[in-house]
């Protein structure tokens, strides 16, 4: 059982990536240096074993390339508009801390969805909750609704190409239809007569459903 056990902890793909780790930490590619960075990998795989995660994902070459492509040019004019807003405005610039709803329940792609977003300028990620899936984020220059509406459709769209690039089958995701019935079946009975999250008291927060919170 002992062996079972700790052949699970001992990946291969593991011991691999933390020996090259220490072998650019000591910048010697010795014999030594690598014989000692997978007696470290085993020592801390077994002393500080790790879950085992299980990814599904479906690399698709085009959304890939369109993702790619987007984020790239997001990322330019995202950091153009925020010289422009800190030489314009400067400190007076205001924003607002958003609560939106993420519609895949992959941690994996919500993480990356909520990197990609923190990434571009204009937007600061505070929190993810992967199990009711929502993305608390802070937007620049988010005043009215309809500030707080774009920001809420450039961030589903962002997750929108996440998911068709990555998801083995996106339109499972993303049609409202299919995600409901995957749901109802994952969740049995008891998702029936769910409500929505309560909303936090948090000053100047917005609801996905943008709402301002006082």
């Amino acid at each position: 059982m002992r062996g079972r056990l700790l052949g699970r902890q001992l990946s291969w793909w593991s011991i691999l990536w933390l020996t090259v780790v220490w072998v650019v930490l000591w910048r010697s590619p010795s014999v030594l240096t690598v014989v000692g960075g997978v007696a470290v990998a085993v020592l801390v795989l077994v002393a500080f074993p790790l879950p085992r995660v299980r990814v599904r994902l479906r690399l698709h070459p085009w959304p890939f390339v369109v993702l790619l492509v987007r984020f790239l040019w997001d990322l330019t004019v995202a950091s153009v508009h925020v010289a422009w807003l800190a030489i314009a405005h400067g400190p007076t610039t205001r924003g607002v801390v958003m609560d939106i709803q993420l519609v895949a329940r992959e941690e994996l792609l919500q993480t990356i969805t909520a990197e990609l977003v923190a990434l571009v300028p204009g937007t600061v990620v505070i929190d993810l909750d992967s199990r009711d899936r929502l993305l608390t984020l802070h937007a620049l220059e988010v005043e009215n609704d309809k500030d707080a509406q774009r920001v809420r459709r450039n961030v589903r769209a962002q997750e929108a190409r996440v998911v068709r690039a990555l998801h083995p089958d996106p339109e499972a995701v993303l049609d409202p239809r299919r995600s409901r019935a995957a749901a109802a079946v994952a969740q049995g009975p008891a998702a029936e007569g769910l409500g929505a999250a309560p909303p936090t008291a948090q000053t100047g927060r917005r609801r996905d459903d943008g709402q301002e919170q006082g």
